[in-house]
């Protein structure tokens, strides 16, 4: 052995500090950048993503088939099949 336990625990106490407190550090600065853009990172207007059609909006509307003109409605109707295991239950009543 070449030196005395002082000499080898020293370092590994500076170590135990260390350590954390750069872990620390670092989540702090990722933590400070997180909101940041940088200029190479541009972020592409929606509906522009190489697609002709526009993204729908968030909580768009579905259109529901009284909101169909009645041509459509009827061409909607005329393809519906009916259902191969019959009708579906009706579980509760008067809801």
């Amino acid at each position: 052995m070449t030196g005395s336990v002082r000499e080898r625990v020293a370092p590994m106490h500076a170590m135990t500090i260390a350590i954390p407190a750069l872990i620390l550090l670092n989540i702090a600065a990722a933590a400070q950048d997180q909101g940041r853009q940088s200029p190479n990172r541009t972020i592409p207007p929606p509906g522009s993503a190489g697609t002709a059609t526009p993204q729908a909006p968030v909580g768009h509307r579905q259109p529901t088939e009284r909101s169909l003109p009645p041509s459509v409605r009827k061409e909607e109707d005329s393809k519906k099949q009916p259902d191969p295991l019959g009708p579906i239950p009706s579980i509760c009543r008067n809801c």
